[in-house]
């Protein structure tokens, strides 16, 4: 398992791509990760392949968790834990399904027991380069529009390297940063 660390709170505090102000400012929304960020985009009609939540905004109920989930409905289901401000070996393997899926023509959703922050890292470093991007909600700024390019999956493989490694579940967090390398180096899901 990885743990954030302070200077890595400090550093995920600013946006890692572009704020948008509207679902229609968006190019190509593969991925959405927050309850906020999926209900808005799913009720405007913009179905992304993937779709990663925890139920909570802010770190309370999200308030549309049902509706959201019925405007998901259609989707394949999955489900992880994922302890606030960690990324566990288990949520990258659920992600790492996820974008396979996604990649076979499924839309794919994912309910986070814990807390979904940080999945966004992984599914960054997951995802084919060029094949969209990635939406997030940045507490107190809006939404976060960030391009699947090769350079945005470096800078997020940095972070990755940056983090504590913890022992967890007969693993130590070596395993989630080798998962994040194979994949921005071009083996794996992140091709």
């Amino acid at each position: 398992m990885l743990k954030l660390t302070e200077k890595l709170r400090k550093e995920l505090k600013k946006p890692y791509g572009r704020l948008v102000a509207s679902v229609e400012e968006v190019k190509n929304p593969v991925a959405c990760v927050g309850d906020v960020v999926g209900y808005t985009f799913l009720s405007s009609g913009v179905l992304p392949k993937i779709l990663i939540f925890d139920g909570r905004s802010e770190r309370r109920p999200f308030s549309k968790l049902e509706e959201l989930k019925k405007l998901s409905s259609n989707y394949a289901h999955l489900k992880t834990r994922n302890p606030p401000s960690t990324i566990t070996f288990e949520a990258v393997s659920t992600i790492a399904k996820a974008v396979e899926m996604a990649d076979r023509g499924f839309f794919v959703r994912v309910f986070v027991e814990g807390e979904e922050d940080l999945t966004l890292i992984p599914l960054l470093c997951a995802l084919k380069e060029n094949s969209g991007s990635v939406v997030y909600g940045q507490p107190g700024e809006g939404v976060v529009e960030v391009e699947v390019t090769r350079e945005k999956k470096l800078l997020i493989l940095n972070l990755v390297e940056q983090m504590d490694r913890l022992r967890h579940n007969g693993k130590n967090g070596d395993e989630v940063v080798e998962m994040c390398r194979r994949w921005v180096n071009g083996s794996g899901s992140g091709k």
